[in-house]
């Protein structure tokens, strides 16, 4: 905050970091308030899933990071959950000032990463089989909140080849964090929302709101536990309540 006195009074004019809080804040503030109360007050029954999950992400270097990934899924086209596997490469930019205790998730302490992935799924439902075939690039951009939280907006867009059929769409998700510490219990509150667009409908029909609590394990590695709601305009379950499990593994990368 810059002062500038004048001959009344003394006037308070915000910084430019100050200004970008702001902007971030009332973002933040309607999707993680005011669009999940618009959600709740619907009458649908939501129904109930459980996806479990496992992440291993392997750092070649201080910039270059493979990622793979596989677990249980919510399917949008169907009232059913898919299984899935994916690998991709992450590309880190200008770390980040400061820091949060002894991060395993390296991506977290960069301002910005850049990511390529593709993803393979398979569902099946009365003895038919939908495949889909997924491209995904992304950008994330990150940022650290008064009070150590750290802020991640990430936008992905997804090239998908669904039984053949090609579309496209578009997410965006804000996702909050913050580390704690209680003796040698070492655990991440957090929460986020996400939009998604999709090219078929040309509107934004999928909203997500999830919340959990991230437990550090012993040989780099992590747990995710979380509970998430997911809105659907134009599925066959408008509404769905996942509770999730997701092992997190971070092995080192030995030179020779």
């Amino acid at each position: 905050m810059v002062s500038v006195v004048t001959a009344d009074a003394e006037v308070r004019i915000p910084t430019i970091p100050q200004l970008k809080f702001m902007r971030y804040a009332r973002l933040s503030t309607l999707l993680l308030l005011i669009v999940p109360f618009c959600i709740l007050a619907q009458n649908t029954r939501p129904v109930s899933e459980f996806d479990p999950g496992l992440t291993v992400a392997l750092d070649l270097s201080k910039r270059v990071r493979l990622d793979f990934a596989t677990g249980r899924e919510k399917t949008e086209e169907l009232s059913l959950a898919k299984w899935k596997v994916s690998g991709g490469v992450s590309i880190r930019f200008k770390p980040l000032r400061k820091t949060f205790l002894d991060l395993l998730d390296t991506d977290k302490k960069h301002q910005f990463v850049l990511g390529v992935a593709y993803e393979f799924s398979r569902t099946s439902d009365a003895g038919t089989t939908f495949r889909e075939h997924r491209i995904m690039v992304d950008g994330a951009f990150r940022y650290t909140l008064p009070a150590k939280v750290l802020m991640t907006n990430r936008a992905r867009f997804e090239f998908r080849w669904l039984q053949n059929e090609f579309h496209w769409r578009f997410r965006d998700r804000l996702f909050f964090e913050r580390q704690l510490k209680i003796r040698k219990l070492k655990f991440t509150p957090f929460g986020g929302a996400e939009a998604v667009w999709d090219r078929r409908y040309t509107r934004w029909n999928i909203f997500k709101f999830t919340g959990g609590v991230q437990f550090r394990l012993i040989r780099r590695s992590t747990l995710d536990l979380f509970y998430e709601r997911q809105h659907c305009v134009t599925c066959s379950d408008t509404n769905t309540n996942i509770v999730g499990i997701t092992l997190n593994i971070y092995p080192l990368w030995k030179k020779k």
